[in-house]
Formats: structure tokens, sequence, C-alpha cells
């Protein structure tokens, strides 16, 4: 479905009325974009993704890590 809107003025900011099968919930929070001459508003993720939460805990064997007595790596060596 598409459907055209007005850009309006709000206080110091532009908004524009989502009408129609682009509604989202009061309070809902977006991230905006520009790609080209498009403007993307996109609802932000408040969970991990379900492929992301079945990864979580996936590696079954020990992480090295470096001891107390090794000296620091130097990251710019």
């Amino acid at each position: 479905m598409s459907s055209e809107t007005v850009v309006f003025k709000v206080g110091n900011s532009l908004a524009v009325r989502l009408v129609g099968n682009c509604r989202l919930a009061l309070g809902t929070r977006v991230r905006e974009r520009r790609e080209g001459n498009t403007i993307v508003i996109e609802p932000v993720a408040n969970a991990w993704s379900p492929a992301f939460l079945a990864s979580a805990g996936a590696w079954n064997q020990p992480i090295e890590r470096p001891g107390r007595d090794e000296p620091a790596r130097d990251p710019f060596a």
C-alpha cells in the first residue's frame, strides 16, 4: 500500500503523519537514515534476535585468557 502525506513542523522539528499499514505504536523508538533520496524510518529492536539468542552459549570449549603474570601486549607494537 502506498499513500502520500505532508511534512509539517512541530516546535523546531519536522514531522510526518504515518497512516495505514505504516502506523507504529505510540512511544515506539525509531531510527532514521537517508539512502540517496529515500528517508528510511525503522523501529529500533528492543530485544535480541532469535538467531543471536540461539547462538549464545554455543561455544562449549574453554577460552584461553592471558595470565596475570604475563606482560600486557602493546597494541601499538
